[in-house]
């Protein structure tokens, strides 16, 4: 009897007994307009309702606030909705502390500022070994590259960076573990020779290079977990079409679930962000 659907159950189990709907409402000292009243909430989640199941479908990792976000609804009704539908919880991760010291760099605060990159390894259907080199800015988290391929060695991190520095200007800082495609003579002398200071983690911490391995997490949970790669072209336009959508379309909490590719438009327009051009 706290809220208008428990008075109507109260008025539903008198009628039930064969006492008229008028001596119910007289009874419970409510009014007739209480058991009358036709609900129009439920007609209105309805095309709701059918969105949000049509959604889960296309993004089936996103939580109730991320899907509010990807459908311009308020959070309080797409949670309400939520549940009442029994959509997928996502499970919670939880949280440990972590010991050590914290390798952000302080001029991290515009794009080129920092970026970070890291290899995520994956398989065809056949077993073969498939590797990915992922860039990423850590201010706009902005995918830059995902590189895929059967083998990658230290001349193809060069080559990556050459491209995306003529594509979106010159780091200051990258970062990146210990690993030796990263540590080579090679990748050291020519980060030098542009310029570029290297912030390397501590070993064994991959929790320094927070931004870089968080965004590992959505790429394998959100597609490679979903799909099986037959070919290196075919990983290559799946791969290619998701950090599309990463950058374009996909809403980002830590950016006030804006798009990352908005973030850097936004320094763009607003002259805020030079580019380090390469010589």
């Amino acid at each position: 009897m706290t809220s208008p659907s428990g008075r109507r159950a109260a008025v539903r189990a008198l009628t039930c007994r064969g006492i008229s709907e008028r001596r119910a409402c007289q009874i419970l000292g409510l009014s007739r307009h209480v058991s009358s009243y036709a609900l129009r909430q439920p007609g209105k989640d309805q095309a709701l309702g059918i969105r949000l199941m049509d959604a889960t479908q296309d993004v089936p990792r996103f939580g109730y606030r991320r899907m509010a976000a990807w459908l311009d609804v308020g959070e309080a009704r797409v949670r309400r909705l939520w549940r009442s539908l029994g959509l997928h919880q996502p499970r919670k991760r939880p949280r440990r502390r972590r010991s050590g010291c914290d390798m952000r760099l302080p001029g991290a605060v515009r794009p080129n500022s920092v970026w970070s990159y890291d290899f995520v390894h994956d398989q065809f259907v056949d077993g073969r070994v498939l590797k990915m080199l992922c860039v990423l800015d850590e201010h706009t988290r902005e995918c830059l590259a995902i590189v895929p391929a059967s083998r990658l060695r230290s001349q193809d991190v060069i080559l990556t960076l050459s491209r995306l520095m003529r594509l979106y200007g010159k780091p200051e800082h990258i970062r990146s573990d210990n690993g030796a495609e990263f540590t080579a003579r090679s990748v050291m002398r020519w980060l030098r020779d542009e310029a570029i200071g290297p912030a390397f983690i501590a070993p064994g911490k991959p929790w320094q290079n927070g931004f870089v391995e968080s965004f590992n997490g959505k790429l394998r949970d959100e597609l490679l977990n979903r799909e099986w790669f037959r070919t290196l072209a075919e990983a290559k336009v799946l791969i290619e079409a998701w950090r599309q959508f990463y950058n374009e379309r996909r809403p980002h909490s830590a950016l006030g679930y804006r798009p990352p590719a908005t973030v850097r438009r936004e320094w763009s327009d607003t002259d805020n962000i030079t580019p380090r051009l390469t010589a």
